[in-house]
């Protein structure tokens, strides 16, 4: 898969020099009282000439299906800056069990209807790939399922060969009680932290911090604003040598398509 290098606001690089791990889990609606939460993330290249009727096909044809299939939900994004044909599914896998029995389309609409959907769908697609990602709900603390967060702030970071625990221990220590301070505080919308499992580099931890609205990105790193600028610079100079940015983004929750 080709690396894109994203360009942002000067706001956004400010929240996105965070200092710990980036990407993806799922609003869900499942209990979080397990240590971790795993989630299949779908990402998907639309053909921008059949963006219209990809949206269609899964605003009237993909959500009933899976709803049949006993999908409780998912969440589904989109680039707010660099490909903006990007989209990323995000949806709950209790168990590797699942994967053995039918696709949830085919299981709701039968074989030829659940073939006929997926052809179709596969006509607006120019590149797809799927990768687990696993939440560490300890050192997270996500909005609550009733209110979703419509922007999602995400950093990717490759932790360095046998420092991944020490890495994860100092977000434990160091970043996530601040983090839960400018929750608290009203500053962020929430936080999650996820490992990268299956299809991606397990070397890979995500943040992700959210946002009730893009203008909150104008306050700049939770960081600096619960710690100011020079004890934020101490803090996140503790962690240098520990993991690199691989990938930073802006997202925003594509209401229709999510549930």
């Amino acid at each position: 898969m080709k690396v894109r290098r994203v360009f942002l606001s000067s706001a956004s690089v400010v929240w996105l020099a965070l200092t710990s791990a980036t990407f993806c889990l799922a609003q869900s609606k499942q209990s979080a009282s397990t240590s971790t939460l795993r989630s299949q993330i779908r990402v998907t290249e639309v053909k921008p000439d059949m963006l219209n009727e990809w949206m269609a096909l899964q605003k009237n044809q993909v959500i009933p299906a899976l709803k049949k299939a006993g999908i409780s939900t998912r969440t589904v994004l989109t680039n707010a800056y660099g490909n903006v044909y990007e989209y990323l599914t995000i949806t709950p896998l209790e168990n590797y069990s699942l994967l053995d029995g039918e696709e949830p389309l085919v299981h709701a609409l039968g074989k030829d209807g659940g073939a006929k959907l997926l052809a179709n769908l596969s006509k607006c697609i120019d590149s797809q790939r799927v990768y687990i990602s696993t939440r560490v709900n300890d050192l997270s603390s996500p909005p609550d399922p009733k209110a979703p967060a419509p922007v999602w702030v995400t950093v990717r970071f490759r932790t360095t060969p046998g420092k991944t625990a020490e890495y994860e221990n100092y977000f434990k220590t160091d970043l996530a009680p601040v983090y839960a301070k400018a929750k608290a505080a009203g500053k962020i919308a929430g936080y999650g932290f996820t490992r990268r499992g299956f299809g991606s580099d397990p070397l890979d931890r995500t943040l992700v911090i959210y946002a009730n609205k893009f203008a909150d990105l104008e306050a700049g790193n939770p960081l600096t604003q619960v710690l100011g600028q020079e004890a934020a610079a101490k803090l996140q100079a503790k962690g240098a040598g520990m993991a690199t940015v691989v990938e930073q983004l802006v997202r925003r929750r594509v209401a229709d398509l999510s549930f």
